[in-house]
């Protein structure tokens, strides 16, 4: 006689694999919920990039205008300079590259005239220029720049 089917196996299969298919529609509902979040994710990190690109922006006019602050105050500094008519006047100092008086600036034209190469060379340092030449050239060089004409 061929075998019957077991009606209690058929059922606790059936019961079985929908109770899979439950599981599986859970987690497919899980991992969609998962999956949306990735849009979160990626609009948090567009965020996080966009504030990054505001925070570069920022220091960039920060020092665009302290740029503009420096050359603002040297451009008053050598029109100053530009109207000393004796190697005794009293000089307006430069600001440096970071917007700061020059220490140790020439008090007068004169002054640069004493100056070694080794003065000379960090008033040129930190008025952002070239150091190179002759010490006679390094003093041209100083005096052509801070707006003093010869005298």
């Amino acid at each position: 006689m061929a075998q019957q089917p077991d009606f209690q196996t058929l059922r606790t299969s059936m019961t079985n694999a929908a109770n899979g298919f439950r599981n599986t529609a859970v987690e497919i509902e899980t991992a969609a919920k998962e999956i949306d979040k990735i849009q979160n994710m990626a609009a948090a990190n567009i965020i996080r990039q966009l504030e990054r690109m505001q925070q570069q922006m920022t220091r960039m006019e920060e020092n665009l205008l302290r740029q503009l602050s420096r050359s603002e105050n040297n451009n008053i500094a050598r029109i100053f300079n530009s109207r000393v008519a004796h190697d005794t006047n009293q000089l307006a100092p430069l600001y440096d590259i970071n917007n700061e008086v020059i220490e140790n600036f020439p008090q007068t034209s004169n002054d640069i005239k004493e100056l070694n190469a080794e003065g000379l060379n960090t008033l040129l340092r930190a008025l952002g220029l070239p150091v190179n030449g002759r010490l006679d050239a390094k003093r041209e060089r100083l005096r052509r720049y801070i707006g003093v004409m010869t005298v």
